[in-house]
């Protein structure tokens, strides 16, 4: 080959990728596609020119056809690049893994799918979904927006593909299959008729029609769902905390985390200002770098003195979400506390009577409670070590010491002790009571009444008597709250 051809032919195409290559290094997503369609042009010129006349219109489609395709896959591989990256509802959770794309559900909860699968016709008495699992258990009938009852009101055909009426749902009357615990990939609040609360339960029917609550617990018989009992409220127990500290060694500003916080600005803390953390017993925390529980995230498990070398960081922390562990979850009913073992059930509750005598027992009292209708365990006891904290534990019908569990609950107030002293023959001036100014917050960014009052030793039904606040979910930034 001559020197002439070898140049042409050999060197140049490497000249070429050189060159290209070092261009595509300070090009933005969309041109760095036009380098690469410029860089194939002028590699097909550059192969032209070294093929024969015979096989030069052939050789010029196909490395047409070829630079096209290469071209469009680029182009593909970048939109999915960008798509990757995106969050269009902001949740913290990417498009790419997000199971509802366009609306906000930082939690991804996926546990419930629910079918209308028509109304009622008085001749129509056998209605077929178009899925139903083969776990029947799952499953719950309603009509109407009343539930019916498997076995009585009706059956589910010998291939499991139809319900079957004992007698025809009335005219107009909604017939609805609810799925308990199918995860079909779609989250909860994009799955169609998952209702208000998106639990699928029909409002009508459903004993908390606000609040999730897809297996309508109701201990009590209230016909009001546990979630929603007067004076009570998930929020009101807390069965995790942590402790967050400005500085590490657990040093400087510090703030008592006990429910999730998908913004800590406005906290005592403050966004990116965490350096060390203590946590609570039973009690799983993930901390993230962004707001939403977005961004890079660690788990911590137990106490960590100095975040430098950890995958989180110093000064890095915007939101917090917390998961209990405990073995026995703590529920307030309106009769007082409930306790269920995950593996035993129902292992008995403490009547508000019970708790007002032995929080004003004080610090360190325990009470031992045994409940006739409870037969796996043979007691409870229930220790207050002061300021609204508590641990429970079973003891198994052998005697030997089970399960235990600590929760937080303010809603008993502890009583002050009076000091008596013994008068000297000095006389004493009768003190002056001054008048008590109520202490002032002034909402910031990314509060909440909760929050507040999570933060100020109070309650959100507290705060709304003592500022007259006509709805509990509305605040403003810059409003100022008195604190009771």
């Amino acid at each position: 080959m001559s020197l002439e051809r070898l140049v042409k032919f050999r060197c140049l195409p490497r000249l070429y990728f050189l060159h290209y290559l070092a261009k595509l290094c300070y090009k933005s997503k969309w041109q760095v596609v036009f380098v690469v369609i410029e860089a194939f042009i002028h590699c097909i010129f550059v192969q032209i020119m070294s093929f024969d006349k015979i096989y030069l219109l052939n050789r010029i489609s196909r490395l047409f056809m070829a630079a096209c395709l290469l071209g469009l896959l680029s182009i593909c591989l970048l939109f999915n690049i960008a798509y990757a990256a995106v969050d269009s509802d902001d949740d913290g959770v990417l498009d790419s893994s997000d199971n509802c794309v366009y609306v906000s559900n930082a939690d991804q909860r996926d546990n419930v799918s629910a079918f209308i699968l028509g109304h009622g016709d008085k001749w129509k008495t056998s209605y077929e979904p178009l899925w139903a699992p083969l776990d029947k258990s799952t499953t719950r009938v309603y009509v109407g927006g009343i539930i019916n009852v498997s076995g009585t009101d009706y059956t589910w055909s010998s291939d499991g593909t139809k319900i079957e009426f004992t007698t025809a749902p009335k005219l107009d009357d909604e017939v609805r299959l609810v799925v308990l615990e199918d995860k079909d990939g779609r989250g909860d609040k994009c799955s169609p008729d998952l209702t208000v609360d998106f639990d699928g339960i029909p409002d009508e029917g459903d004993n908390c029609p606000l609040v999730y609550n897809p297996y309508q617990e109701d201990t009590w018989g209230t016909s009001e769902g546990d979630v929603c009992e007067t004076g009570s409220g998930i929020s009101e127990i807390h069965q995790v905390w942590a402790k967050m500290y400005e500085h590490s060694n657990y040093h400087g500003i510090e703030e008592v985390i006990r429910v999730d916080d998908v913004l800590l600005s406005g906290n005592a803390i403050g966004d990116d200002a965490v350096s060390s953390i203590r946590v609570g017993p039973h009690t799983a925390v993930y901390l993230y770098s962004l707001p939403n529980y977005g961004g890079e995230s660690e788990f911590f498990g137990s106490d960590d003195s100095d975040f430098m070398d950890n995958q989180i960081g110093h000064d890095t922390v915007s939101s917090i979400r917390m998961y209990s562990t405990a073995p026995i979850k703590v529920t307030k009913i309106d009769a007082g506390i409930d306790f269920w073992s995950g593996t035993k059930g129902h292992v008995g509750h403490i009547s508000t009577s019970q708790l007002q005598s032995l929080v004003s027992g004080g610090s360190g009292v325990s009470i031992t409670l045994e409940h006739d209708y409870v037969d796996s365990v043979q007691s409870i006891t229930v220790d207050y070590n002061g300021t609204g904290d508590y641990v429970v534990s079973t003891k198994n019908l052998d005697g030997t010491l089970d399960e235990t569990a600590n929760f937080h609950y303010e809603g008993v107030a502890e009583v002050a002790t009076t000091a008596v002293v013994t008068a000297t023959s000095t006389p004493v001036p009768t003190p002056v009571l001054a008048e008590e100014s109520g202490n002032k917050y002034i909402v910031q960014s990314g509060d909440y009444l909760f929050k507040i009052a999570v933060l100020h030793n109070t309650s959100v039904q507290a705060l709304v008597l003592a500022n007259n606040i006509a709805n509990s979910d509305l605040v403003f930034e810059g409003q100022v709250l008195i604190l009771p």
